[in-house]
């Protein structure tokens, strides 16, 4: 097979990628008929492997490109991708398709994001069928294909029938973190924005390290007595720290693999 370089997002659309796509579902399909189902189950790896490349490539551009609710759903679709995938993988193969990094990156991307309120709607689900084989699952009746895992070239998954919508609610902790509540032209993407300049692809090393930083209380002139406390308390600011001579607010460090023009060392003060 072909190896190509895949790093950008012009990489991402190079005719070479279609081809390599379309030889690996060729051969699974080659493989399936043959009941080869190690080679076939091999091909399904490699596709998931190639698309969750893809797929984090795409949100890196669209946070570089402010495009933050788009990046924010691909993040997501990251970390499901990387889940079958390390269920059904060597630890060697992770590490060598850069899923590994990938699911690490993911993580501190999303740390990034103010979203903070979800929509999460709940269903009661009659009953679930295997998708490998059809079979309806009960609890004493269970096929011999479990769930989250490779089966010819197949994942399997549990098929929910007969769903019943019941509630809808509020969470911080969704299941499905794309169901944002939030407008995002209400938010603050300072943290996003300046990292993303920084980096010029999407496979550069950094780290993030939440922390405070003191400053003098003058610097705080712009908050009034009404509104929440700098220090993130949650307590107006005139009953938490207004008067006080410094002031402890959250802090972001970023820490980089590659050293920094001086425009972009200096600290960015919110207020």
């Amino acid at each position: 097979m072909m190896e190509i370089e895949l790093i950008t997002l012009e990489d991402t659309q190079k005719p070479a990628i279609n081809q390599i796509i379309d030889s690996l579902k060729d051969e699974k399909t080659k493989a399936i008929k043959c009941g080869d189902e190690a080679k076939a189950n091999a091909c399904w790896r490699e596709l998931e492997g190639l698309e969750l490349n893809l797929l984090y490539i795409q949100a890196f551009h669209n946070i570089k490109t402010e495009k933050y609710r788009e990046a924010w759903i691909q993040l997501e679709q990251c970390e499901i991708k990387y889940k079958f995938l390390s269920e059904n993988s060597t630890e060697d193969y992770l590490c060598d398709s850069r899923a590994v990094f990938i699911e690490n990156y993911v993580s501190k991307w999303q740390s990034l994001y103010p979203y903070c309120v979800f929509a999460s709607p709940g269903f009661k689900v009659g009953y679930y069928t295997c998708s490998i084989c059809n079979h309806k699952i009960r609890p004493r009746s269970r096929c011999e294909h479990k769930k989250g895992k490779v089966y010819n070239g197949e994942l399997c998954l549990h098929i929910g029938h007969e769903l019943e919508f019941l509630e809808i609610l509020i969470v911080s902790t969704p299941v499905q973190k794309y169901s944002v509540m939030h407008n995002d032209e209400t938010l603050d993407f300072t943290l996003l924005k300046y990292l993303s300049d920084i980096l010029e692809n999407a496979f550069e090393e950094w780290n993030v390290n939440w922390t405070t930083m003191k400053f003098p209380a003058e610097r705080f002139i712009s908050v009034k007595t009404g509104d929440k406390c700098p220090c993130k308390s949650g307590n107006n600011f005139e009953a938490c720290c207004m008067g006080q001579d410094e002031i402890e607010i959250p802090h972001v460090d970023f820490i980089f693999s590659k050293q920094l023009p001086n425009d972009k060392q200096a600290i960015i003060f919110p207020y």
